[in-house]
């Protein structure tokens, strides 16, 4: 009965934010405070359940980004873009997609999409377009892009630490198939976006006529925010070794920019991080450790253990779309850290080894977070990026296209399962 009421009140928060009659925040934060109200969680657990290096490393990424934005660095990158593309929608979807999934399997994806984010919008200006179609092709690439490493998406950490899988264990196993789906999604974008994508002759001659240098408008502020983003994703990459969280690292960066950077830090910190996406991860956090109090995840794991008994081949088609389909709108960190004993227990029922299973866990976590807002860090920011630049993109609009867009991707894994395991 617990777990049924907790699986309620989370499918009326979805419906309330997909609704879109509240704000996205508000919705998930009415649910994380009705869930610790009917003593569901208490806020002792819940507090558990917050995962502050996410909030960290957003609030820290969003205030160097909001320091560099001041620069014009963005406008220099976009206009460099769009010729050397020679303002073809087409090849500049392509580009901006195999940037953004290059730079997120190396890289947190919402730092990624942090960085590339003001260049979208700045190619969507210069082009008079809507940034619509290429914020969408970025956030579905850092999606896929995080797929290929072990440090591309904290999904796979988690699966790493368990299975004790190596770096080069996920390049080999996961890499080529991140690379197929990429290509698939991005061509399926360009077909859905095709008229969108159309730039005209004097679109063209408006961008090759801009002189990119005089875009530029800070070059001091520039040369400190560049060296604090430098410092700051060098951290990102030696952070293991440094004993210091991403979080860390970006907080760091971001009070040392800060201390430097002329005017009131009071006014960058108000206006440049998002407090609305900030407390919307916080509630969400709290409303996906309700489930996992609940033992819903446990019961509905289970169950998928009981109907594929004897058929680990369809064990691992199991795990792969129960994951891909649950983390479209659940965060996939949680989800994770709980379905890897999952996958153990059921490798163990089967007498079959773990290994694929844990192989379909990760496609299925990594690119399931493509089918709603709900299910990435980086959907979340992107959303709020467009918004803030006049596009809304609506719980809807975003699901419509991340929903095919994970079906597609799912097919593609279950084929990669089947031809590179014959299980």
């Amino acid at each position: 009965m617990k777990a049924a009421i907790v699986l309620g009140l989370f499918m009326a928060t979805l419906g309330l934010i997909a609704s879109g009659r509240v704000a996205r925040c508000v919705a998930a934060l009415a649910g994380a405070a009705l869930l610790m109200g009917m003593g569901f969680i208490s806020f002792e657990t819940a507090i558990g359940y917050v995962d502050f290096n996410t909030l960290g490393l957003l609030m820290g990424m969003m205030i160097i980004v909001g320091v560099l934005s001041r620069t014009g660095v963005f406008q220099y990158v976009a206009v460099k873009t769009m010729k050397l593309t020679r303002g073809n929608g087409i090849v500049t979807l392509f580009a901006i997609a195999g940037v953004t999934a290059f730079l997120s399997a190396f890289l947190d994806n919402v730092t990624t999409v942090l960085l590339i984010s003001p260049i979208v919008v700045s190619v969507a200006d210069i082009m008079d377009t809507d940034p619509v179609p290429l914020l969408m092709a970025e956030a579905l690439a850092s999606n896929i892009g995080g797929t290929a490493t072990l440090i591309g998406d904290p999904p796979n950490i988690i699966i790493g630490s368990y299975a004790g899988f190596s770096f080069v264990d996920f390049l080999v196993y996961l890499a080529p198939v991140a690379i197929v789906v990429l290509f698939a999604a991005v061509l399926f974008l360009a077909f859905h976006f095709r008229d969108e994508l159309v730039i005209t002759p004097d679109q063209f001659a408006r961008i090759r006529g801009i002189d990119e240098k005089k875009t530029i408008k800070d070059g001091k502020l520039l040369l400190k925010a560049g060296l604090a983003m430098g410092a700051v994703l060098t951290g990102f990459i030696l952070h293991h070794v440094l004993h210091l969280e991403a979080a860390v690292v970006a907080l760091l960066g971001a009070s040392l920019l800060l201390l430097v950077t002329p005017g009131d830090g009071d006014h960058i910190i108000h206006n440049d991080v998002e407090w609305p996406t900030l407390i919307f991860f916080l509630a969400l956090f709290i409303v996906v450790g309700a489930l996992k109090e609940a033992g819903v995840i446990s019961i509905i794991a289970k169950g998928l253990a009981a109907a594929v008994a004897g058929h680990p081949f369809l064990a691992a088609l199991a795990i792969l779309w129960f994951s891909g389909l649950s983390c479209a709108f659940i965060n996939n960190v949680a989800f994770t850290a709980t379905f890897v004993y999952v996958v153990d227990e059921m490798a163990q029922a089967l007498s079959t080894s773990a290994e694929p299973l844990f192989w379909a866990l990760a496609l299925g976590a990594c690119l399931g977070g493509n089918g709603s807002f709900l299910g990435s860090a980086a959907n979340v920011v992107v959303a709020d990026i467009s918004r803030r630049a006049g596009h809304v993109i609506s719980f809807g609009g975003f699901m419509k296209i991340g929903m095919k867009t994970t079906v597609l991707s799912l097919s593609i894994a279950s084929l990669y399962l089947f031809l590179r395991f014959g299980l």
